[in-house]
């Protein structure tokens, strides 16, 4: 399977564009995941500086090493994606020519269903560092944060997408529901979270005069 994050950007999209499953909507979900810790990453390191109080700095400094785990889990489940969907279909061939496929689909029914679920979750846990980075981020990062919650928040949006689409495979019902129910969940605490972060943010550029760095 293909590293998609080494590819150059430019062919990274021009590969979304072209007539292949992959890098697909999962992918792509991921990817705005990424840019979103990548880019509150970015206003986190702006934030320290000479004048910052020691108790800020300890704060920011483990926000920041929380939003790097986050990016880098993001960076794996752009490529983690294309995997499952590859052996979902492969799996489905099988199981459609009565090769004993039935059990191996299920798995990656699931597997194909669990990634984008961790996409919404690791994009959760990255909106709660912002959240907690709002009130002492710099004043000219402040707008950067506004885009990385934008970014996180349609991460999970595009992730639960990914779910719905591959939900209905899913035999047994309860299963079924208590997925569904838990991306739901997922996508409404990253709503909450994105909100949280746009408000002060808004706030901070209607008293700070600056709208960017």
């Amino acid at each position: 399977m293909v590293d998609f994050t080494e590819r150059t950007l430019g062919a990274f999209l021009d590969g979304v564009a072209e007539r292949t499953p992959t890098p697909g909507g999962g992918g792509v979900a991921a990817t705005a995941g990424a840019l979103a810790c990548s880019m509150a990453r970015m206003v986190a390191a702006y934030s320290i500086g000479k004048r910052t109080e020691p108790e800020n700095r300890g704060r920011i400094e483990g926000i920041s090493a929380k939003l790097a785990d986050a990016d880098r889990l993001m960076r794996e489940l752009i490529t983690a994606d294309a995997a499952a969907y590859t052996d979902m279909t492969e799996a489905g061939k099988a199981k459609d020519t009565g090769r004993n496929g039935e059990s191996r689909y299920a798995q990656a029914v699931l597997t194909a269903i669990g990634v984008p679920m961790e996409m919404a979750a690791i994009a959760s846990n990255a909106l709660i560092q912002m959240d907690e980075l709002k009130s002492i981020a710099s004043k000219y990062l402040i707008s950067d944060l506004g885009v990385a919650a934008v970014l996180a928040d349609a991460c999970a949006r595009a992730a639960r997408y990914s779910v719905r689409i591959n939900a209905p495979e899913i035999a047994d019902r309860g299963t079924r529901e208590r997925l569904t129910a838990n991306i739901d969940r997922i996508v409404r605490h990253c709503l909450s979270l994105k909100t949280s972060v746009e408000q002060t943010v808004d706030e901070r550029l209607k008293t700070s005069g600056s709208s960017d760095r």
